[in-house]
C-alpha cells in the first residue's frame, strides 16, 4: 500500500490591488520554509506577491495552489490573462465567480479559499477579504490576521490580529501542532 504524506494547506487571502508586500514577503517565505502548501486565490495584488515570495524559496516541498474564476455574474467570463498569476503551479480552475457579491453567497471562489486551507493567514483588503474572514469564523478556521491594525478596522472583532511575522510563525506551529492532535481532521 501507497503511503501519501499530506502536507497542511495554508490559505492566504488580502487585496487584490495591492501587494502589501512587506506583509505577504515573509508570509510566503515563512509557509515554504515549513515546506506547506500556499492556497491563494491566484490573482493580483496580495496573492501574487505572497505567491512569488513562496515560489522564489529554494528546496520547498510544498506547491502554490490558485483557485481559478471563470465568471464574474454581474458581467459575464473573466479574461483569462487576469489568472492564474505567474507564480501558480496548480491552477484549480472553476465555474465560480471571482468575488462574492453578499457573505451568504455560495457560489464564490472565497468559499473554496475558505474551505480547502487548514489555516488561514489574512491580509489587508477590502470586500472581499472580509467576506472570507466571515466564512472562516462560520466554519471554524483557525485564522489570523496579519497588518497594520487601522487596516482592519471594519473586520470582525473575534479573529486574533498581529504586526509581527514571528507571531504568525507561532500560530501556525500552534495550529498545526492542534491540527495533529485531532484525528477528526484529516491534512
Amino acid at each position: 500500500m501507497i503511503k501519501i504524506e499530506r502536507r497542511p494547506i495554508i490559505g492566504v487571502m488580502g487585496s487584490h490591488e495591492d501587494e502589501w508586500e512587506d506583509y505577504a514577503r515573509p508570509v510566503g517565505e515563512l509557509i515554504a520554509k515549513y515546506d506547506y502548501h500556499l492556497l491563494t486565490g491566484a490573482g493580483a495584488g496580495v496573492m501574487m506577491a505572497t505567491a512569488r515570495a513562496f515560489c522564489e524559496q529554494e528546496d520547498r516541498l510544498g506547491l502554490s495552489i490558485g483557485i481559478i474564476p471563470t465568471m464574474d455574474y454581474a458581467q459575464g467570463l473573466i479574461a483569462s490573462e487576469e489568472f492564474p498569476n505567474p507564480y501558480i503551479e496548480i491552477p484549480v480552475i472553476t465555474q465560480l465567480d471571482q468575488k462574492a457579491q453578499s457573505d451568504s453567497m455560495p457560489y464564490s471562489r472565497n468559499n473554496v479559499n475558505v474551505m480547502s486551507s487548514h489555516a488561514i493567514i489574512i491580509l489587508p483588503g477590502d470586500h472581499g477579504t472580509r467576506n472570507e474572514v466571515a466564512l472562516a469564523l462560520k466554519y471554524k478556521k483557525p485564522m489570523v490576521l496579519f497588518g497594520p491594525e487601522k487596516e482592519f478596522e471594519s473586520f470582525p472583532e473575534m479573529p486574533t490580529r498581529v504586526d509581527d511575522i514571528e507571531q504568525v510563525r507561532v500560530f501556525l506551529e500552534e495550529t498545526m501542532t492542534q491540527i495533529e492532535k485531532d484525528e477528526s481532521i484529516t491534512v
